[in-house]
């Protein structure tokens, strides 16, 4: 993330598709280990440290058929010093060990940032190179990281659901 005063802000969503979220249901046993498992998960599908990851709305407790819970985290990954993937996640749902309901929705955003404070950086001259820049070599680069950023939702949605299927059996079998 470019730390600037002013600055000239791209997002793009990871999905180019409307509304370029990504929805996951869950019916069945075990809903409430989807927690502990999904936080995992983004740090080793992601590859980012604790300090990326922040968890900005938790509420857990009781509701009519079990543990209700609604909890929602963004993710900060550097791509490098102008682009950043800012994913978030939202995690709701409600039951016990032997049933319940959970949804996962991921949205992903590519953010490029490039700081405008100085003079220099706010003049055409610049302002022309750094778009002439942009466009012959740097759009390829932000294209790579777009893909990036939807091959691991894609790896972690399929990570979520060989977890489900796996803890499905194992509660079952049991």
């Amino acid at each position: 993330m470019v730390f600037a005063r002013t600055k000239l802000m791209m997002e793009d969503n990871c999905f180019e598709e409307d509304p370029g979220r990504v929805y996951i249901k869950f019916v069945g046993p075990g809903v409430t280990k989807l927690y502990s498992k999904m936080y995992e998960l983004m740090k080793s599908v992601f590859r980012v440290s604790d300090a990326d990851i922040q968890e900005v709305e938790y509420a857990w407790g009781k509701g009519e058929k079990g543990e209700k819970f609604n909890i929602r985290w963004w993710l900060h990954k550097d791509m490098d010093i102008f682009s950043y993937l800012y994913i978030k996640f939202s995690l709701t749902g409600e039951g016990t060990e032997k049933k319940g309901v959970a949804k996962i929705t991921i949205r992903g955003l590519l953010r490029t940032e490039y700081p405008q404070d100085t003079v220099w950086q706010r003049s055409l001259f610049y302002e022309l190179l750094r778009t002439m820049w942009h466009r012959i070599f740097y759009h390829k680069k932000r294209e790579e990281y777009a893909e990036e950023c939807r091959h691991s939702i894609i790896l972690f949605e399929r990570k979520v659901k060989e977890y489900w299927e796996a803890l499905k059996k194992e509660i079952e079998g049991a």
